[in-house]
């Protein structure tokens, strides 16, 4: 195998993994906006909830809560894999509801 194609092939390959790296960052974004929107949706239902399903709503809410923190970290070191070092935007573009209802 010559030199040229040796570096070609590295070329394609490196290509390939920025390519998979911007992929899985949409992919992780995407669930992050649905975590987010099942989030509110939630949020709404807990506060016009009957005294029985308060609990089940609350309890509901903060497993979300608990996997939108979780996906926002993703989101954070994917970021940090293509070369994106400043996180304030994701704070700003993915507003996490608060813990505490």
């Amino acid at each position: 195998m010559g030199h040229d194609q040796t570096r070609s092939q590295h070329k394609q390959l490196l290509k390939e993994l920025q390519e998979e790296r911007a992929a899985a960052l949409s992919r992780i974004a995407r669930r992050l906006e649905f975590l987010i929107a099942q989030l509110e949706a939630t949020r709404e239902q807990v506060a016009h909830a009957s005294e029985d399903d308060r609990a089940r709503n609350v309890a509901a809410y903060r497993e979300l809560h608990k996997q939108a923190m979780k996906y926002r970290w993703y989101l954070e070191v994917q970021r940090e894999a293509i070369g994106m070092r400043q996180h304030q935007p994701i704070d700003e573009f993915y507003r996490i509801p608060p813990l505490e209802l």
